[in-house]
């Protein structure tokens, strides 16, 4: 396993607030997205999806080779659960997404919505039910907005679509890890048991030479940095308040470097 590029961008352009993080070892390659905090609080200086990041790179660098799925994410969450308190409601926990890279069983994991690629799969970051009715209320608030002749500079600064779905956004957290939410459920590191079900396992085919990790910063799981940047750049002049091909939970700030933080892994396998 070899890094063919790497690569770690924060949106604020300020790598201390980075929420996004890679690590590769001999025996693992993994692109680790902590969650957005909405909470203020704070875990060793850091916000919680940095904190999270940060513990889950670690852990994930000492995890012994022959581990199976199961038992490399149960080592994570038991990880997590040992920095974070007990007794925090679902909706505030630290937590990440990752998608780990197994060499020894040429597997890659899925837990939550880190993208990944390779030739023969489709090209496209997935995105939690919840996250794609968000990204449509805060789409049909702002294009209303815009309707009435706001100016776009004016919605970047204010974001009043953001404002209207972050009622949903504190407390979504309660269908993570859930078993019981239905379509609306999703995994994420954060500490608690992971369901299952939600879990994403993917061989990879012996005869696929390179694999794509990325997090969903970047719109589309390009084969190249270089093509993976060239098209955030496109959408983000086409769709700066990010309600149309880049729809989300969040635009791009005035002064920020995109609406996300972005990282980007290519390995050759």
């Amino acid at each position: 396993m070899r890094t063919l590029e790497r690569s770690v961008i924060a949106k604020t352009g300020n790598a201390d607030s980075c929420e996004d993080g890679i690590v590769v070892t001999d025996h693992y390659a993994a692109v680790v997205d902590g969650a957005t905090d909405k909470t203020g609080a704070r875990y060793d200086g850091m916000a919680g999806g940095r904190f999270a990041m940060r513990i889950l790179l670690d852990a994930i660098a000492g995890l012994p080779a022959e581990l199976d799925a199961d038992e490399a994410i149960g080592r994570l969450v038991d990880v997590l659960a040992q920095h974070i308190p007990a007794d925090l409601a679902p909706e505030n926990r630290p937590s990440a997404a990752a998608t780990i890279y197994s060499a020894s069983r040429r597997e890659i994991w899925q837990v939550g919505d880190v993208g990944f690629w390779f030739d023969g799969v489709e090209r496209s970051q997935p995105h939690k039910l919840v996250d794609r009715i968000n990204a449509a209320m805060r789409a049909a608030v702002l294009t209303a907005e815009l309707l009435r002749g706001t100016p776009v500079e004016e919605l970047a600064e204010s974001d009043p679509g953001r404002e209207a779905i972050l009622p949903l956004l504190t407390v979504q957290g309660v269908f993570a890890n859930n078993a019981d939410a239905g379509q609306l459920g999703y995994s994420v590191l954060d500490g608690r048991e992971v369901v299952r079900s939600q879990v994403t396992i993917v061989p990879v085919p012996q005869g696929v030479a390179e694999i794509v990790i990325a997090s969903d910063g970047y719109p589309e799981l390009a084969p190249s940095l270089d093509e993976a940047e060239r098209v955030l750049k496109a959408l983000i002049a086409e769709d700066p308040l990010c309600i149309g091909p880049l729809a989300g939970t969040k635009g791009l700030r005035p002064g920020s470097a995109s609406y996300d933080d972005r990282s980007y892994l290519r390995l050759e396998i």
